[in-house]
């Protein structure tokens, strides 16, 4: 093919024929060039061919039947593809049509995508598919503790990553203390992860940003699914109305532990101890969206999710009581109105609240503790398509709350009240310009430019101290007067050399700000964890990130393969030396914090098969993470907690037939810094640690085999009946959490035998869910 020929393109949008939704990340592919695109978050594409011939074109997306068809014309044309659903009768997968050239064809890099098949089909714990956990399966994305939701990618912590559900920011996605997460897997499309190169629409954070869309209906007649598990069960509907315009579904899930584990468990362990039959636990959550096509160009989504996690623990014997909740909320709405072929514009609306709160009382003795965070967010952006560009221009803007401790204390009837920190008020906000452009056939690039800014503001009381840390004075500031303002330019650039049909080469960059933290009182992501913002005192975060790739696919396309390596650094990074509640009754954050920089750089390989009856990836990572704090480690660089320098992990799904599929997951991680004393002395009998360097000791690595078997029948209806069997971690890795020294002997007499003991989570633990749908 000669770049001498003339181009037109097609364009148009890439629908639901069931709902007349758009589907996002559909693919389109000109069988004969190679050439590919994949749709918007509008449904909408782009494809540029050559006008000098006929061209087969195939459209394909996870779910739905692919078209396979021919298009003659000599000029640009507005073509939309109507999708039909398919009923999932569990064969060979067959996505050879979908072909994946947007893989390498795309300038956008660092892009993992994870369809909502992929997920429930790979093994997992205790009978819960989990989109973020599967997440971290992936290349440079590591759990930040066995089992949990939180994750770090490329070296960045868990407060780094940007998480939307439905364009509305998720601050806390788990449930039980983080092993499940908020996200209802029967009711959501897929989820996608973004590592580098991102786009100038999203900013706010400095690693990553994660984008998971619910399912917002597609049945012409009223559809149920879900699952009862060990850990939890659910159930949604779903269906479309007035004339197939609008859909709607609605969900729910409740924990099963109370009605299922505990009455097993409590019998095998009567004499334990009696934190555990004295304990409650439960999480529930709704979801709600509906979808509505007003006319034939503006469209109407709106999605509601409300979730709470309870856990109680009583102490008859003591005549003491501890309660711990924490729960989402959002609401978002999406009107999108389409202006022409080549115009569209996209405005949004949400709200988000995220709380905690823990009580207790002990005889005559009570206390609370409350902390939340809470937005209100609008953002608009526009859509242009032309010749060679993919422009998206807009602005958003963000109201926060945030609460960061309230605690009150009463004792014997005396009420004492510390000086915590009161709502403090922010606005966050930014205007992006970003354009995805075509040089030639071989070379494209995708240049954005973001201006963030945050300003701090009143209604706040400051407290003026004394150099005996006494309150002397206080200053009162008015209701929108701003306190701390901030302001950034964060360009983004990447570019994508097509080498030939199968391979390319690409690069990105991206400068970031970040003007949230979060102020973490342990080494893993906790309910308790409190939300802070930028203020006069704490300044904003600020990242770059240099990234190189190669790409390729093999065997027809049937694998996609990826080298990757990049460079990060990250500035203003805080540290929360003495814990959140101390914080508050100290009643200096301050003091508390220590701000220094970061470093990450790795390279990550990923093999991955998407076609046949066996399908699964290959990732593996090494890297590197240092930190250096002047008041950490005597100024020196240190390796961070999670600077693990292997990992790899391996998943597959083989189907053998219309009834029966098997999985696998392998994971090998090098073991977590941590901090030793290297001496121990006894001075004037006391037993004293000397300590080296921070960081300076490796716990053993961390690895572990999942294995699942699913039988699944359809009747001739379409109704689906599943079950699944999965073992985690099978050969009863004694993987470890955290190490702790176990003291003995005479202190007086100068004779003690200190031993390191280790302690797991989890065994081998075998699992049971039978999953529905009619």
């Amino acid at each position: 093919m000669s770049s001498g020929q003339e181009q037109i393109s097609i364009s148009g949008r890439i629908i639901d024929s069931s709902n007349g939704t758009s589907l996002t990340g559909a693919s389109i592919l000109d069988v004969g060039s190679g050439k590919g695109t994949t749709s918007d978050d509008s449904g909408r594409y782009r494809l540029l061919i050559n006008g000098d011939s006929e061209h087969r074109i195939i459209i394909s997306y996870l779910g739905f039947e692919q078209i396979d068809t021919i298009i003659q014309t000599r000029q640009s044309s507005v073509i939309d593809f109507y999708l039909h659903p398919v009923s999932i009768e569990y064969e060979e997968v067959r996505v050879t049509a979908e072909a994946r050239s947007d893989y390498v064809s795309s300038v956008q890099m660092s892009e993992i995508r994870l369809k909502q098949e992929e997920i429930s089909g790979l093994p997992a714990i205790l009978g819960e598919s989990d989109p973020i956990r599967f997440l971290q399966l992936t290349p440079g994305v590591q759990s930040s503790t066995e089992g949990g939701i939180g994750f770090f990618v490329r070296g960045g912590g868990v407060d780094q990553n940007l998480v939307l559900f439905d364009n509305a920011v998720i601050y806390n996605p788990g449930h039980l203390l983080g092993f499940v997460s908020v996200f209802n897997p029967d009711i959501i499309t897929g989820v996608s992860l973004i590592k580098s190169g991102i786009p100038a629409r999203y900013g706010g954070r400095l690693s990553s940003v994660v984008r998971i869309n619910s399912e917002l209906g597609r049945s012409d007649s009223l559809r149920v699914k879900g699952q009862i598990g060990l850990i939890s069960s659910r159930i949604s509907l779903n269906r479309s109305f007035n004339r197939d315009k609008g859909s709607f579904v609605v969900s729910a899930r409740r924990a099963s532990v109370d009605l299922f584990v505990k009455p097993i468990i409590t019998p095998l362990v009567k004499n334990s101890s009696p934190y555990f039959h004295e304990s409650t636990y439960n999480f529930y959550d709704f979801n709600a969206g509906i979808s509505h096509r007003i006319g034939d160009k503006d469209y109407l989504n709106v999605s509601a999710y409300y979730g709470k996690d309870k856990y109680g623990m009583t102490r008859s014997s003591v005549r003491g009581e501890s309660k711990m909740n924490w729960g989402n909320a959002i609401v978002s709405g999406r009107w999108t109105h389409v202006f022409s072929d080549y115009l569209s514009l996209g405005t949004s609306i949400s709200y988000s609240h995220y709380d905690f709160g823990l009580t207790g009382n002990q005889s005559d003795y009570a206390f609370g503790l409350v902390s939340s965070i809470r937005d209100y967010t609008i953002k608009s952006k526009v859509n242009y398509f032309s010749e060679n560009h993919k422009l998206t221009g807009g602005l958003d803007l963000t109201r926060h709350t945030f609460v960061p401790n309230d605690i009150d204390v009463d004792a014997g009837g005396l009420a004492l009240n510390f000086l915590d920190f009161n709502e403090l008020y922010a606005y966050e906000g930014g205007v992006f310009l970003e354009d995805e452009f075509r040089l030639s056939d071989q070379f494209s690039l995708a240049a954005g430019i973001r201006y963030s800014f945050f300003s701090q503001v009143g209604p706040y009381k400051e407290y003026i101290y004394d150099e005996s840390s006494l309150i002397t004075d206080s200053i009162m500031y008015p209701r929108g007067e701003s306190l701390a303002f901030y302001h950034h330019l964060e360009p983004r650039l990447s570019a994508r050399y097509q080498v030939n049909e199968i391979s390319s080469i690409k690069a990105s960059y991206m400068h970031m700000a970040q003007y949230v933290h979060l102020a973490t009182s342990a080494t893993v992501s906790l309910p308790m964890d409190t939300w802070i913002p930028s203020t006069r005192n704490i300044k904003p975060e600020y990242g770059d990130q240099w990234t190189l790739g190669y790409f390729r696919n093999l065997f027809g396309k049937q694998y996609e393969t990826s080298l990757e390596g990049y460079y990060k650094s990250s500035r203003n990074q805080l540290e929360f030396i003495r814990g959140v509640i101390n914080n508050s009754l100290n009643m200096s954050l301050e003091d508390n914090l220590a701000v220094g920089n970061s470093r990450s750089y790795g390279a990550e390989f990923f093999l991955r098969k998407k076609t046949g009856v066996l399908t699964g990836w290959i990732g593996y990572t090494i890297s590197r993470t240092e930190k250096e704090f002047e008041r950490i480690n005597e100024g020196k660089v240190y390796p961070a907690k999670f600077d693990r320098r292997h990992d790899i992990s391996i998943a597959g799904i083989y189907k053998v037939n219309k009834l029966w599929s098997f999985s696998s997951v392998f994971i090998y991680v090098s073991g977590n810094a941590f901090t030793l004393p290297v001496g121990r002395y006894i001075i004037q009998g006391n037993l004293v640690n000397e300590y080296g360097g921070v960081n300076n000791f490796r716990m053993p690595a961390y690895h572990r085999l999942d294995l699942s078997a699913t039988r699944t029948r359809v009747t001739p209806r379409g109704n689906i009946s599943s079950w699944n069997f999965s073992i985690y971690n099978v050969y009863n890795r004694a993987n470890p959490f955290f190490i702790f020294f176990e003291t003995s002997g005479d202190l007086e007499k100068y004779s003690l035998d200190i031993q390191p003991k280790m302690v797991s989570l989890f065994p081998i633990i075998p699992s049971l869910s039978w999953r529905f749908e009619f």
